[in-house]
């Protein structure tokens, strides 16, 4: 089976790193069908957009107190930028190891949450907060979503960042969590009295991000775990290793988003994933893959 992919890499932003290599994959999975493929996404900046239309940063899911904490606390949203200032670059330094960065990353989590839980505060507080923030699906990003399930194509939505948080988001965008897409973060645990008390252990931040981490029970997983193949969609170096610990007979295939470019990162991002999309705010990537995979292939020659 021989996969036209002309009109994806045509686009000067959309790089492939073995095209050959990924047409094998893609001609796999589009033989398998719709219904033998999960989808493992990260959420801030890979479903959610890295930018506004005026190039303006948007939030992420722990972005949010970095934006509106103080309404929960005065002094919370400088505090949480600081660490931000402090940590963020070593995340994103080209030039470190997973195994150099991972101490100062954990380090960054913990502080962060426990800043996040000192003070109580509902979850009626926490979705005001969120529906203020400038948090925004990546364009198309809704649809796609929706359209999934439609194709029998389900989504695992992966994320280090505040579970209760994308829940809330996705259920004012979507209406709803739909059957086929289960959200995975770092959820706040509340007490009887509705308020938050801390997060839920394990904590995950972006570096042990895998199927390790993750609880397989309940209806999501009872119904998609033995899917054969995986569409992994990443922002960050971290995002690769999603699929760890997730057995599958099958392939996978790794989106990544570069949202911030450099040259050193392209060439890692380049090494990690097969197709990587430079500065780009849409889901048009993903949508055509599983627009070919849910037609069994008919962008074909």
């Amino acid at each position: 089976m021989k996969l036209n992919l002309d009109a994806l890499f045509s686009q000067s932003h959309i790089r492939c790193r073995d095209r050959e290599a990924l047409e094998k994959k893609l001609a796999a999975v589009v033989e398998d069908g719709p219904r033998e493929l999960l989808i493992i996404s990260d959420f801030d900046q890979t479903l959610s957009r890295a930018y506004d239309e005026e190039g303006k940063p948007c939030t992420s899911s722990i972005g949010v107190f970095r934006l509106h904490g103080d309404k929960i606390q005065p002094g919370m949203a400088k505090e949480m930028q600081e660490l931000f200032e402090k940590y963020y670059p070593t995340e994103c330094n080209p030039h470190l190891t997973m195994e150099q960065k991972l101490p100062t990353i954990k380090e960054w989590w913990e502080k962060a949450h426990e800043v996040v839980t000192r003070v109580p505060f509902t979850a009626e507080r926490l979705q005001q907060l969120v529906l203020e923030s400038n948090l925004r699906l990546r364009d198309g990003a809704e649809e796609w979503l929706k359209n999934l399930e439609g194709h029998g194509i389900a989504i695992l939505v992966f994320s280090a960042g505040i579970g209760d948080v994308i829940e809330i988001y996705l259920k004012h965008q979507l209406g709803e969590i739909p059957n086929h897409l289960h959200v995975i973060g770092n959820f706040l645990e509340y007490n009887a009295e509705g308020s938050v008390t801390t997060f839920q252990e394990p904590t995950i931040h972006v570096f042990n991000k895998n199927a390790t981490v993750i609880k397989k029970n309940g209806p999501f997983w009872d119904a998609h775990s033995e899917r054969k193949h995986i569409l992994l969609m990443g922002d960050s170096l971290g995002d690769l290793h999603m699929d760890v610990g997730e057995v599958h007979s099958g392939q996978t295939i790794k989106i990544g988003f570069l949202n911030t470019y450099s040259d050193d990162m392209l060439a890692k991002f380049m090494d990690g994933f097969d197709i990587v999309v430079i500065r780009d705010q849409t889901v048009d990537v993903p949508k055509f893959i599983t627009e070919l995979i849910a037609n069994r292939g008919r962008a074909m020659e």
